[in-house]
């Protein structure tokens, strides 16, 4: 029995404002309401988002678009978080953008991956907010 596919990317809105280029926040989660909830802190704040359901579909996403930040998944189908972040290191060497990974699992296991930082699932907005604070410019 296969696995039905994954619904594609969503782009967010068009990343411009009144005020000029918002920072691209990638979201790599397969979990769509998740995917959805930090969507929707990360534009509240004032910044895009981009959402892919697997690695997979971030790697492809955030070569293309070259995100200010990625949150990913530490554990996804078809490619799960460290492997994402070993294979921007890869594509794109000291160019790679901040990856946070977000899990419910053991935080040293994340940490160990090379992420930048770790984001505990479930989490609280304001988490979310204090790591747009660290790894973006203010808005």
């Amino acid at each position: 029995m296969s696995t039905p596919p994954a619904p594609p990317a969503r782009p967010a809105e068009p990343a411009t404002s009144g005020e000029g280029i918002r920072p691209l926040v990638l979201i790599v989660e397969d979990e769509q309401p998740i995917a959805e909830a930090l969507a929707y802190i990360i534009e509240e704040a004032g910044y895009t988002t981009l959402m892919a359901p697997h690695g997979r579909a971030g790697l492809a996403l955030a070569l293309e678009h070259q995100p200010a930040l990625i949150l990913s998944d530490l554990m996804m189908p078809q490619m799960g978080g460290r492997e994402l972040i070993r294979q921007l290191h890869m594509a794109l060497d000291s160019a790679a953008p901040p990856v946070v990974l977000m899990t419910a699992a053991d935080v040293r296991f994340a940490q160990d991956a090379g992420a930048v930082d770790v984001l505990q699932k479930p989490f609280e907005i304001t988490a979310v907010e204090v790591l747009l604070r660290r790894f973006l410019a203010p808005r």
